[in-house]
């Protein structure tokens, strides 16, 4: 029994050890599958979180051809944190090899202290956006796709929304105009442009 006696105590050292490491093993899985925070309480987004959903409308709703996605000119990275970007980001879609004249651009940057006097709302007022309505949250269109103005060649149409802590745009440009584009296809721009908005924000 005395020999049975001092095996048990290695035993249950060893017990005890695997246990331990079974604990930081699941904890470290437990921490790597929870997403990151910042300090405000929000959930981390990447570049890539807000522009990447726009591939597919490029290629199926609104196509682009061969489209391509970069990154502020290719200088930042998909997974760069959204709030590095102190000015806001840009995401480009563009034709691979140049081989159609329409291209767009989608823009996020933070909610500044002034946009409801000066900064967003001043710059719609000034540059002739108009409300849509019937979305779930506020979202603004000016609608130049004909081309047809003294100061313009290029068919565009140009999507607003503010959904803090940001505002998020879109630009859709043929820089041979007219921008063939359907009511359909601007419905389904803003919706997307709601919903990525809106889910970066949480």
């Amino acid at each position: 029994m005395k020999g049975q006696g001092r095996c048990i105590e290695p035993m249950l050292s060893r017990q005890a050890g695997f246990a331990a490491s079974s604990f930081a093993v699941i904890a470290s899985l437990i921490t790597a599958c929870t997403p990151a925070h910042d300090s405000g309480g929000r959930q981390s987004h990447t570049a890539q979180d807000f522009c990447a959903p726009f591939l597919e409308y490029f290629r199926t709703d609104f196509p682009i051809h061969d489209v391509k996605l970069s990154y502020n000119g290719k200088t930042s990275k998909p997974d760069q944190a959204l709030d590095s970007f102190e000015y806001g980001l840009q995401c480009r879609f563009d034709p691979t090899g140049n081989t159609s004249p329409i291209w767009a651009s989608i823009n996020l940057r933070p909610t500044r202290s002034d946009d409801d006097t000066k900064g967003l709302a001043a710059y719609l007022g000034e540059m002739k956006f108009t409300p849509l309505t019937g979305y779930e949250k506020p979202i603004w269109v000016r609608d130049q796709h004909t081309g047809q103005t003294p100061l313009q060649d290029k068919g565009t149409i140009e999507l607003y929304t503010r959904i803090d802590p940001w505002v998020g745009s879109i630009e859709i440009i043929d820089e041979s105009a007219p921008l063939a584009i359907t009511d359909a296809q601007v419905a389904k721009a803003a919706n997307l442009l709601i919903s990525t908005t809106e889910a970066v924000g949480k």
